[in-house]
């Protein structure tokens, strides 16, 4: 057996259930909704500086730090990143929980609330407690190790990962992404695209549409040559199709059943490919609706650009990947799989800076109930992600003599 491997196990033997319930629990009994982070934020800094590293409130926007907590190496090593979200989506229906959606609560092997799984549980607390591990056991490391929870993961918001990635408060050489993956390694990444479509018109009273020009008909329009058209892509062999989807749609004075609607607006969601551009998907959708208005004079029809990622593949030339199965595989006793996912998260903004990554975590999202009532984190997952973790840390960062 040699040194470093008696070295991990003797870290990974540090990792108990005990230990991770309890700081879950805790992350639970902490509401975060987007936007009403500060408390568990807060309080998982004073977490990582009571275990010794240097932690801090990192603020993309006002009253809502992002945790960063830093370990210093001696130099040497890969500087490695390991990420989580503190914020939720609501506990929709409290009548269809079956347990408190903020109590944490532990049954049949599961531990319930409001981001166990996603991903106070899974990202937060199993990467904090393997840090902790390797401190605990003495081990000076080469590399930075950076344990980070974001802000604003949920929206797609400017204040979380976007605004760490771009101020530089950190550089990780590799980042890893605490998600849920049912862990598996999320190597294949589909890009976010959300466009606003914006159709005007001119009002008239409801009985004589004919003196208006009804911004609802030009939209539907819009709507039906898309889904009839669609847009040009390749299929990806992991990914699979791109797919839109519309998520909302806003028109007219407000209920006002007489009144031709002089404005409509509705919201696109793309799940692009790689070899795809954000950039150039907007221009095809422009595309359509020049195509309309060229037929349809009285059609105004204006598309923008609301957020988005780019899509990635993350295969080739990426340390992170080769290590984090090498480890999985020394944790699980099995290699575990590649695939894709839909969107890069947090990790799309280290993407775009040319860091290397993957996602990695416990939990899945339909199993567990993600962004849905009696949301949970199977323990089992729990433990062997944190132990994955920790291995994978002495791996990049790499141990100093």
């Amino acid at each position: 057996m040699s040194d470093l491997t008696a070295m991990k196990d003797r870290v990974l033997a540090r990792i108990q259930e005990k230990d991770l319930i309890d700081l879950s629990r805790e992350l639970i009994r902490r509401p975060s909704v987007t936007g009403q982070e500060k408390e568990v934020s807060d309080y998982i800094v004073s977490v990582m500086n009571g275990i010794g590293l240097d932690a801090r409130g990192v603020e993309g926007q006002p009253g809502r730090p992002n945790a960063v907590g830093t370990l210093r190496g001696v130099g040497g090593g890969l500087n490695t990143m390991l990420s989580g979200h503190l914020d939720t989506v609501p506990i929709g229906d409290p009548k269809k929980w079956i347990t408190d959606p903020y109590g944490g609560e532990v049954i049949g092997g599961k531990i319930y609330g409001r981001g166990s799984m996603d991903s106070k549980g899974g990202g937060i607390a199993s990467s904090v407690i393997a840090l902790k591990a390797i401190m605990d056991e003495g081990i000076r490391l080469k590399g930075d190790v950076h344990i980070v929870g974001t802000v604003d993961e949920e929206v797609l918001g400017p204040a979380g990962a976007k605004f760490l990635a771009k101020s530089r408060v950190i550089d990780p050489d590799i980042c890893l992404y605490c998600v849920h993956s049912d862990m598996e390694v999320k190597a294949y990444f589909k890009g976010i695209f959300w466009a606003r479509l914006v159709s005007k018109g001119q009002t008239a009273h409801g009985s004589m549409p004919q003196m208006g020009v009804n911004a609802i008909t030009r939209a539907a329009r819009f709507l039906v040559d898309l889904e009839k058209s669609g847009l040009p892509y390749k299929k990806h062999p992991v990914l699979g199709d791109m797919t839109i989807s519309y998520g909302w749609i806003h028109a007219g004075p407000e209920r006002k059943y007489n009144v031709v609607a002089d404005h409509c607006e509705m919201g696109i969601d793309i799940r692009t490919l790689p070899g795809q551009s954000t950039e150039g998907v907007l221009q095809e959708l422009r595309r359509v609706a020049d195509r309309i208005m060229a037929d349809d004079p009285q059609a105004n029809l204006t598309l923008d650009r609301f957020d988005g990622d780019e899509a990635f593949e993350m295969v080739n030339d990426n340390p992170t990947l080769d290590i984090i199965k090498r480890v999985a595989a020394e944790v699980m006793g099995a290699e575990p799989r590649v695939g894709g996912t839909i969107a890069a998260g947090d990790l799309g903004p280290w993407f775009a800076l040319g860091k290397k990554g993957v996602g990695f975590g416990p939990g899945d999202l339909e199993r567990g109930n993600a962004h849905k009532e009696n949301e949970f984190l199977e323990i089992d997952q729990l433990v062997a992600a944190s132990r994955i973790y920790a291995a994978f840390i002495l791996e990049t960062a790499g141990v100093a003599e």
